[in-house]
């Protein structure tokens, strides 16, 4: 069990962890909570540190291995990547919170075609920002993207 799969099962739809939280959780949290899900709250700005995260590991893996750095490291960070490879090797969607009966959200990772799916590659990045904030180990984020690289 790699670090990811760790934190998703250790965290499995706790409305209390950040990163598993997408933005359209907010309404089922009002419902349930009887407030409003802070922006503190929820994935969004973590994801923007694992994406950081995620643009530096690859860079660290790949420079000097590869012939164009950049068009190399877009094949691991796209939305489809993110989505299709990496959220559906952990089975992603089932450890996260976001609005399950929302039929604009799709709840498959094979519809990538729909805009609304980004909250996917979202909360991959914000797991990525959430491992590292724990554990401050570079190393452990390279390690899990290199094996991410094998997929």
């Amino acid at each position: 069990m790699d670090a990811f799969e760790t934190y998703i099962t250790q965290n499995k739809r706790n409305p209390e962890c950040r990163a598993l939280t997408c933005r359209s959780y907010g309404e089922v949290y009002k419902r349930e909570q009887h407030k409003e899900l802070k922006p503190t709250q929820h994935n969004y700005e973590l994801a923007t540190y694992g994406d950081a995260l995620l643009k530096f590991a690859l860079c660290s893996l790949l420079l000097d291995n590869c012939e164009q750095l950049s068009k190399e490291k877009e094949k691991y960070e796209t939305d489809k990547f993110l989505i299709e490879t990496i959220a559906k090797h952990y089975r992603l969607l089932d450890y996260m919170n976001f609005d399950r009966s929302n039929d604009k959200i799709p709840q498959c990772y094979e519809a990538f075609e729909n805009e609304n799916t980004k909250y996917i590659a979202t909360t991959v990045e914000a797991v990525l920002g959430a491992i590292y904030q724990k554990n401050e180990d570079f190393q452990e984020i390279c390690g899990l993207v290199e094996s991410w690289t094998k997929l």
